[in-house]
């Protein structure tokens, strides 16, 4: 999740150890008190299958009020995939009941709480075995999930949602990709979720504009809002991804050109994206993402990158070499707490002080290290969040994880 001051400041995910270990692996010493702690989650699907058991985004609306969402295989022949939704109370993760569409699969990409009555979910929905997909919205009334239709797009490509901000009031905003393969912007208004348009980037000179997706949405206000993703071109047989952000001003959706700093390759062309984005302020917005290597031919590996907006442009950021890796989700407490998560190489978590990027020791469990998607502060607290994701067990299958900072 991202960053709004009607709700919150901004949101994400982690994993799992014995106290004690944790401390030797964060400390080298039993009596150092670990910074990041592994928090039991839960797993609904016993079963050793593909996706079993994902955690795809968290939001913390409070220490005693955070949901993670994502999904996990049903347990009868036709469920499919099932919306996994987990509730945290303060003490405990515990799973809530979600709709299940039998022979369609559901999953949760994103969500986002503005009150313990009030909590949108989006992600996607298809029959079980086709490619195809379609948006997918939920909302928790404070006692039970139900699906809320979103309008439908035409085209051939797959439709789904990445991103969610709730403002409360009936204000939300949802955003992801269209059947048309374009950026696409979905407002709730209190009754229904609507198509905003969302104005089409300028392909660089000599490439042709092919698509565009948007990832992640962070609101300040309802005049206040980022969305973030990656825009797409072609050269020849080359194509390209450049980073995309938009902003939204009460009114309308703007393009605000960002930098893309991976090389681009005459034969292979460019991959960059941007994942996630959290608003601080007007002149303090974070985004993170990667880059992927194509001039080599190989395509990989992933390289994070993290750019800011300090009110007039927008910079890429130093960050600490943790290897390849990417970030999948940003975070913010202040402008001086800043938090991004992904599989970044060595480190799974980056920390922004104020100054500078470092890298954060989290504690890997008996499943090895995570991949975490997720990303969210605790509103009022500059140290306290959340990250989540998930872990690949020995046998296969997927395992729910998260962690906790103090």
């Amino acid at each position: 999740m991202q960053m709004h001051t009607v709700n919150s400041l901004t949101r994400r995910a982690a994993v799992l150890l014995p106290a004690a270990g944790v401390a030797v692996l964060l400390a080298g010493t039993a009596s150092a008190a670990p910074a990041w702690v592994i928090t039991p989650t839960v797993d609904p699907s016993p079963l050793k299958a593909a996706f079993s058991n994902v955690l795809n985004a968290v939001d913390a609306r409070t220490g005693t009020d955070a949901w993670a969402v994502g999904n996990f295989l049903g347990p009868n022949d036709d469920d499919g995939q099932v919306m996994l939704a987990e509730h945290w109370n303060g003490s405990a993760w515990s799973r809530t009941p979600t709709p299940n569409v039998v022979r369609f699969d559901e999953k949760l990409n994103a969500v986002s709480a503005a009150g313990a009555n009030d909590v949108w979910a989006v992600g996607s929905t298809n029959r079980t075995g086709f490619a195809h997909t379609d948006p997918l919205a939920a909302h928790w009334d404070g006692s039970g999930w139900t699906v809320v239709p979103t309008p439908a797009t035409t085209g051939g490509a797959k439709s789904i949602l990445f991103g969610v901000e709730n403002l409360g009031g009936g204000d939300a905003w949802a955003v992801g990709r269209s059947e048309a393969n374009r950026a696409l912007i979905e407002h709730w208004t209190g009754s229904a979720w609507t198509i905003v348009p969302a104005p089409d980037p300028v392909a660089p000179a000599g490439t042709t504009f092919t698509g565009s997706t948007l990832s992640a949405v962070s609101a300040r206000s309802a005049t206040d809002i980022w969305a973030v993703g990656f825009f797409q071109s072609a050269k020849g047989t080359a194509s390209n991804s450049y980073t995309f952000t938009l902003h939204f001003n009460g009114t309308a959706w703007t393009v605000v050109p960002s930098p893309n700093p991976a090389t681009p390759s005459p034969l292979n062309g460019v991959r960059q994206t941007l994942n996630g984005v959290t608003a601080i302020s007007a002149s303090d917005v974070w985004a993170v993402g990667n880059t992927v290597d194509t001039v080599s031919g190989s395509f990989q590996p992933d390289k994070p990158i993290a750019m800011h907006f300090n009110g007039s442009a927008w910079s890429v950021a130093t960050l600490p070499d943790t290897g390849n890796g990417s970030l999948a989700a940003v975070t913010a407490s202040a402008a001086s707490s800043v938090w991004a998560a992904g599989p970044a190489g060595s480190a799974s978590i980056l920390h922004f002080n104020g100054t500078a990027w470092t890298a954060e020791t989290t504690p890997v469990g008996a499943d090895g290290p995570p991949v975490l998607r997720g990303v969210s502060a605790v509103p009022g607290s500059a140290t306290e969040v959340w990250a989540d994701g998930f872990t690949l067990p020995d046998g296969g299958g997927y395992h729910t994880f998260a962690v906790h900072h103090h």
